[in-house]
């Protein structure tokens, strides 16, 4: 073979080879090729493609959030601008009405892809462009654009389920079951918001300005259709006290201690209503009288604690989470209480002692400590003083002593039992004794001198209360075992009267203020005390009218104002308006009490 055919078929052979090689690479520069020791002119350079697309949205009204799953509310940004680099090659397109964009014929590189806006911030991708793929900008997702300058709306309802509607156009943001949710990337402006349901009547727009950097809030009320608003019930107005009650008696050593609680009111509005069933809330509101904390505000139940007398005005509404009803008002008049009580009490077990308490509560004080019977404790006219009977020195006896204890001095001394006194006007101390072999009523002045007898029959007579006048005493005559009638007669034993007659029990006299008579009337000994008034002549019985469900009342004194009644039940001292229209109990564990308006 000649030298120049020898060259053709190696050149042809080399040019076959240098072919098979592109077809297997899918990208490569041809160098230049040697064959059989000649050059090759370098081949055509091939480039590969690939595609790009994606969507691109914005927030309604630049953005919503729920808070509840975080979760962005878009739409479509139409007209966004999408540019794509890819080495030097530059392409760009603009999204459809549905967001949408698609470049075609990228060179398989990778490329920086930049989305803008108008108005909002420009979101950079590093994107590796694949041969003859079409690579998804910004994911399953899409791409969310954030306004340069944004603030918050957040919107409050009391249904949920319903869609919002921001700018007037329908979201895809449903009201969660928490009753709230945030639109994060509201552009600065003015915006309008509403709620759409089902079976609610519509609700027109609120309009809201939002400011960058900041919340703007906004709260819709929705209504099923056909609704009625609920009715408040503030309840009946009442009267209440200020001031403190006694609780948890416990000993410390051998001291006891208690607790001293203030004196709270019940503010009731659990009669409150709705016709179409509808689950309510409360809100109480304070509008009148001295300023006070109302605890449980929110509940149908709520407290306040008064700490001065008035007048305490407050307002109920109701809601039923779709109307506000129409507001009740309520009165409460709250009186505190002036003056000291003095009583007598087995509080520390070993003996009957005499105690003194503040009417408020306050001021509680153990003013006997002796181990025997300390009891029946009346005030002096001028209230510094206190007398009372006592078997300390073997037998009883009539003692008085100061109002803070001091000064104990025995004013009877004979081997007969002295008892029950009372001191009045006059400054004269009224008693009953037994040293003339029956109980009769005897009177001595407060230095215990001029003893005197004032009843003389074969009957007792006992529990003696002299009038403000200190013109009349009460007593009572025992007639038979169940059988205690009300006696009267003047200061010095003259003019002697029967008021009753009926063979029951009638203990615990008492004078009035205005001069009738308080007193107790039972079947029988150990009975049901009821309370009853009746004139000083004995006319004009009647039963005391006592809040409802109280019963079996013992030792009633009435203020000196007239206002108020004490008196013990199951041995705890309470008080009651004396028209009955509220009663409560003070924790004061004893009986046998008196008053006294104090200093």
């Amino acid at each position: 073979m000649s030298t120049g055919m020898k060259r053709y078929k190696e050149m042809n052979k080399c040019i076959k080879s240098i072919f098979l090689g592109v077809i297997g690479i899918l990208s490569m520069s041809m160098s230049m090729t040697s064959c059989g020791g000649g050059l090759m002119p370098q081949p055509p350079q091939l480039v590969m493609y690939g595609d790009m697309d994606g969507y691109v949205f914005m927030p309604y009204g630049s953005s919503a959030t729920r808070i509840a799953n975080d979760v962005i509310a878009t739409k479509p940004a139409k007209d966004a601008v999408v540019s794509a680099t890819c080495g030097d090659t530059v392409k760009s397109a603009a999204t459809n009405a549905d967001g949408y964009f698609y470049i075609q014929k990228l060179p398989v590189a990778s490329c920086l892809v930049e989305i803008s806006l108008n108005g909002f911030t420009k979101v950079p991708y590093q994107i590796s462009v694949t041969t003859n793929q079409t690579v998804r900008v910004g994911g399953a997702q899409g791409t969310t654009m954030t306004p340069i300058t944004h603030g918050v709306i957040r919107v409050t309802s009391n249904v949920a389920g319903g869609v919002i509607v921001l700018d007037g156009e329908l979201t895809d943001v449903i009201m969660p079951s928490d009753l709230y949710c945030d639109f994060p990337y509201v552009q600065p402006g003015n915006h309008t918001i509403g709620i759409t349901k089902e079976g609610f009547e519509s609700v027109s727009p609120v309009e809201v300005e939002v400011l960058s950097g900041s919340i703007a809030s906004v709260e819709i009320r929705m209504t099923p259709i056909g609704n009625r608003p609920p009715v408040a019930n503030a309840g009946a107005g009442g009267k209440w006290l200020a001031g403190y009650k006694h609780e948890n008696y416990r000993w410390d050593g051998d001291v006891v201690v208690y607790d001293l609680i203030p004196i709270s009111y019940a503010l009731d509005g659990s009669a409150s209503s709705d016709l179409d069933g509808d689950e309510l809330t409360y809100i109480w509101e304070q509008v009148e009288g001295p300023i006070i904390e109302i605890k449980d505000m929110t509940s149908s139940i709520a407290t306040f604690t008064p700490i001065e007398a008035g007048v305490y005005k407050f307002n109920l509404r109701v809601n039923d989470r779709y109307h506000d009803s129409v507001s009740d008002d309520i009165d409460v008049e709250i009186a505190k209480i002036g003056g000291k009580i003095v009583y007598t009490s087995t509080l520390y077990q070993k003996s009957s002692d005499i105690f003194k308490v503040n009417a408020d509560g306050t001021g509680f004080e153990r003013l006997t400590t002796d181990d025997a019977f300390d009891g029946w404790p009346r005030w002096s006219p001028d209230g510094t003083q206190i007398v009372y009977f006592s078997n300390r020195d073997g037998n009883a006896e009539i003692y008085k002593m100061n109002a803070d204890g001091s000064g104990q001095t025995r004013l009877t001394d004979n081997a007969a039992y002295d008892g029950v006194p009372d001191w009045c006007a006059d400054n004269k101390i009224y008693f009953t004794s037994d040293r003339d072999g029956n109980k009769e009523i005897y009177s001595m002045n407060s230095d215990g001198s001029n003893q005197q007898r004032l009843t003389v029959n074969t009957r007792k007579d006992t529990g003696v209360a002299c009038s403000a006048d200190a013109s009349k005493l009460l007593y009572m005559r025992v007639y038979g075992g169940d059988n205690y009638e009300v006696m009267i007669m003047d200061t010095d034993g003259g003019n002697e009267a029967r008021l009753t007659d009926d063979t029951k029990v009638h203990s615990f006299v008492n004078w009035t203020p205005d001069g009738r008579i308080l007193y107790t009337t039972a079947d029988s000994l150990g009975g049901e005390d009821k309370l009853y008034v009746m004139n000083a002549d004995g006319t004009n019985k009647q039963i005391w009218n006592v809040p409802a469900g109280e019963n079996d009342i013992e030792d009633a004194v009435m203020t000196d104002d007239g206002n108020f009644i004490f008196y013990v039940k199951d041995l705890f001292i309470h008080v009651m308006y004396s028209d009955g229209s509220a009663n409560l109990n003070l924790g004061v564990y004893g009986a046998v009490l008196d008053y006294h308006p104090g200093p």
